[in-house]
């Protein structure tokens, strides 16, 4: 894929993430999608779930309006210390270190312009919670829906179950992608 423009720290991620032989850093079809996404909701408020070592991050920070605001919850501190050496001075970025579950079951009333859940929380867990904290108009993406095959046997059914129940839900306009990982895409009615 060719992209017009990389975000910054691009290479310095995946070099961090090879050292710690860290290998589900976001694919550059996620990122482009991510930065499109936030670059068209000023002042956007947004939220991932699952920053690894802070790809995704990059494409993000990289679309976000300078009064826009970013919360990425991560709780593997080896992981998110990676993000941290890029991105912990940028006032627009809160980093936190903490379970997904519990931060979500925290913030419940809080509203996001754009979610990108990339860990089971938000995804497999928690749904109906973070579907709830989408604003209207409002984005929510998940990847990784294609099979892979170092899945375990049962988990290709989960994401059969999840992709079919918000493939219908009925708050949402959904979009299925087929690129990469498998993404879906969802905008809030």
């Amino acid at each position: 894929m060719t992209h017009t423009s990389l975000p910054k720290y691009y290479h310095e991620i995946q070099k961090k993430s090879r050292d710690l032989k860290f290998g589900q850093i976001s694919e550059d079809e996620v990122g482009v999608l991510l930065r499109l996404l936030v670059s068209s909701k000023p002042r956007a408020k947004v939220l991932e779930l699952g920053t690894g070592t802070g790809m995704g991050l990059s494409w993000i920070a990289e679309g976000l309006h300078s009064e826009g605001s970013l919360v990425s919850v991560e709780k593997n501190e080896k992981l998110l210390n990676v993000a941290r050496m890029f991105f912990e001075d940028d006032p627009r970025i809160e980093l936190v270190h903490q379970d997904a579950s519990s931060w979500i079951e925290e913030n419940r009333d809080a509203q996001f312009d754009v979610i990108f859940a990339d860990t089971w929380a938000g995804k497999f867990t928690d749904l109906d919670a973070i579907l709830k904290m989408v604003k209207t108009n409002g984005f929510y993406l998940i990847d990784d829906l294609n099979y892979q095959a170092h899945w375990p046997g049962y988990h290709q059914e989960k994401v059969l179950f999840l992709v079919d129940k918000l493939k219908y839900h009925p708050d949402f306009y959904t979009f299925p992608i087929d690129v990469g990982t498998g993404l879906m895409l969802l905008c809030k009615k």
